[in-house]
């Protein structure tokens, strides 16, 4: 399949330049989405999507023009090819474009994207997976009133990109996603919690540790309260970093956004931004990282990207235009959703060094604080002003978790919580794009009832 796209990446690529185009694109994939869903215990739901298609980047002087079709038959790459030089001639010339990046070197090669297990999975060995975990979920809330909620996705997929300014290249991924949903209802009141895993191989899931972990949140979040308010510790749990890093942090790196002004971080680049202890790369070359590939949306190659070392801004992440548009080199940050988008930039695996300590040691030196297990909640990109609701979390007192917590806030700027990272753990966990310990922020601005 790999040898079938590329081949009519490149047909697409020759018929789009003898149309008119002087530079143009083809990116080609072919996936397999498997899903299964359990409510109330039992299987509820089953489902397979098999995608392939194709779209086509055509440029004419400093227009650009994109089209895409839901197949992968000849013909219909080819009428592709000409509607998008077509709309390339009647588009509008961006002054910022100045080429399609080129390459025609050796990809790297990234161990552990793809498992045949993963792509080879029946139906019913998905369906055992997911009831192990639901079974263990069970055990863990036997003799209480509880709901238990489930979901297993896997999927496999062939990719080939090719351009006319020598871009060729392919590759094969596979990806699984187990996730754990309980309710636990009580006399006077209920609560809930969740737990998941995301793998490249099948056998990086452990079912019954979802499961029995997303019920053990469940009975810990039961009791909320309200605590003191003032300036106090925090500490970020792998999850909730993950959200506050990966989201508000990684999206204001994106070069696009910094050069229309829209990132807080505008003009910070090669400054001092952040604790010294804090170290982050954005590593596209991770054996068996969720975000690992040999190239990005574009066909440029991978690379390992500093992001902050010795608390200084190092990089900001580019695709090709952002990067051509400030004269400066892609980091191979071009992302694509599917063959139906043009290029964004975004993360590969954003990866927070670790430190040292459990959870449990790095709470045992908080005197009074909040430990925040999840925050849906990013900043403002532009201002950097963080107000994340702790939607899962506990109160901490002479270095000993109190209680859970209910309708508490936590304020505070970005710019600040990056230079008050005082601590960082070693529970390192892999959430999708994010890879990152616990974290100890000296001092945030906690608003509690």
């Amino acid at each position: 399949m790999k040898d079938k796209l590329l081949e009519l990446g490149e047909i697409a690529v020759k018929e789009a330049v003898k149309l008119g185009a002087d530079q143009a694109e083809a990116f080609l994939a072919s996936s397999r989405v498997f899903s299964i869903e359990v409510e109330k215990g039992a299987i509820k739901s089953a489902s397979e999507k098999v995608d392939a298609g194709c779209g086509i980047r055509s440029v004419v002087g400093k227009s650009v023009g994109y089209s895409y079709v839901t197949t992968i038959l000849k013909d219909d790459i080819l009428a592709t090819a000409k509607s998008s030089v077509e709309l390339a001639k009647v588009s509008l010339p961006d002054p910022s474009f100045a080429s399609l990046p080129s390459f025609s070197g050796t990809y790297p090669k990234v161990k552990g994207t793809f498992d045949s297990a993963i792509k080879e999975l029946t139906a019913e060995e998905a369906a055992e997976l997911i009831l192990r975990s639901v079974d263990a979920s069970k055990e863990v809330v036997v003799g209480r009133r509880g709901i238990v909620e489930a979901q297993l996705t896997v999927a496999s997929g062939v990719g080939a990109i090719t351009n006319s300014l020598g871009v060729s290249g392919t590759s094969e991924s596979t990806i699984v996603n187990l996730s754990s949903y309980v309710t636990v209802k009580e006399e006077d009141g209920q609560s809930s919690s969740f737990e998941f895993q995301d793998s490249r191989a099948l056998k990086g899931i452990d079912p019954e540790w979802v499961g029995r972990t997303a019920a053990e949140n469940t009975i810990k979040a039961l009791g909320t309260k309200t605590c003191e308010n003032g300036e106090f510790p925090v500490i970020l749990s792998p999850l909730a970093a993950a959200v506050v890093l990966g989201g508000g942090f990684a999206g204001a790196l994106n070069a696009e956004e910094v050069q229309f002004g829209r990132s807080y971080l505008t003009g910070l680049l090669g400054k001092p931004i952040a604790s010294k202890a804090l170290k982050i790369t954005d590593n596209a070359l991770m054996p068996n990282g969720i975000k690992s590939r040999p190239f990005d949306g574009e066909g440029f190659p991978s690379q390992k990207t500093p992001v902050i070392a010795s608390g200084v801004l190092k990089n900001f992440l580019h695709n090709s235009y952002s990067a051509n548009k400030e004269g400066v080199e892609s980091t191979g940050n071009a992302s694509r959703a599917s063959y139906t988008s043009l290029p964004a930039i975004a993360t590969s695996n954003f990866v927070v060094r670790p430190g040292k300590g459990k959870l449990e040691d790095l709470v045992s030196e908080i005197d009074t604080g909040v430990l925040c297990r999840y925050t849906g909640d990013r900043p403002n990109m532009t201002t950097g002003d963080l107000s994340a609701m702790v939607m899962e979390g506990f109160f901490i007192k002479g270095g000993e978790i109190q209680h859970p917590l209910r309708n508490t806030l936590i304020g505070i700027n970005m710019r600040d919580l990056l230079q008050r990272v005082q601590r960082i753990g070693a529970d390192t966990r892999v959430l999708k794009s994010v890879v990152s310990p616990s974290l100890v922020i000296e001092s945030a601005k906690i608003t509690s009832g």
